[in-house]
């Protein structure tokens, strides 16, 4: 009777071992640099570019980044500027409405 309440148990620790082995979790990530675009020097006789981009998202949120290139004798730089105007969320509207009623005898 020993012996079969241990195989018994023994199975049961075998099998829940085997339940435990198969499930398995996987984690698995990456990232990505990306080296910034060479920065190309005005044309000639021009002191500097300016490019500029406009968006809208689809909250009313305004983005604009203004790029400019600056370019000499000594090599060429670049400042960049992002301005982003955020609506705010729209007011609750409240409306109460009263009722009075009166009756007179």
């Amino acid at each position: 009777m020993k012996t079969q309440l241990l195989a018994g148990a023994a199975m049961l620790v075998l099998m829940s071992g085997t339940a435990f082995a198969q499930s398995t979790t996987t984690e698995t990530s990456s990232s990505t640099t990306v080296a910034p675009a060479p920065l190309m020097a005005p044309p000639s006789g021009v002191l500097s570019t300016t490019e500029t981009k406009k968006a809208v998202d689809a909250n009313g949120d305004q983005y604009e980044s203004n790029k400019t290139t600056y370019g000499n004798a000594n090599g060429v730089t670049s400042e960049s500027k992002t301005t982003t105007t955020i609506q705010p969320p729209p007011a609750a509207i409240v409306t109460k409405k009263t009722t009075t009623t009166s009756t007179t005898n």
